[in-house]
C-alpha cells in the first residue's frame, strides 16, 4: 500500500514536470515522455490501491 501512495506521488511529480516542460517550450518528446510516465504511475498506483 505504501508503494501505491509513493507511485501516486511520483505520478503527480511527473505530470507536473510535463506541465512545466510544456510551459517552458521544451521538446515535444520530453513532454510526452514525462506525461506518459506520470500517467503510468497513476494507473499502477490506482490498480495497487484497488487490489489491496
Amino acid at each position: 500500500m505504501i508503494l501505491a501512495f509513493a507511485l501516486l506521488f511520483a505520478g503527480g511529480m511527473f505530470v507536473g514536470g510535463a506541465w512545466s516542460f510544456f510551459r517552458s517550450k521544451k521538446p515535444w518528446w520530453s513532454i510526452v515522455g514525462l506525461a506518459l510516465l506520470g500517467l503510468l504511475c497513476f494507473g499502477v498506483s490506482i490498480w495497487r490501491i484497488q487490489t489491496g
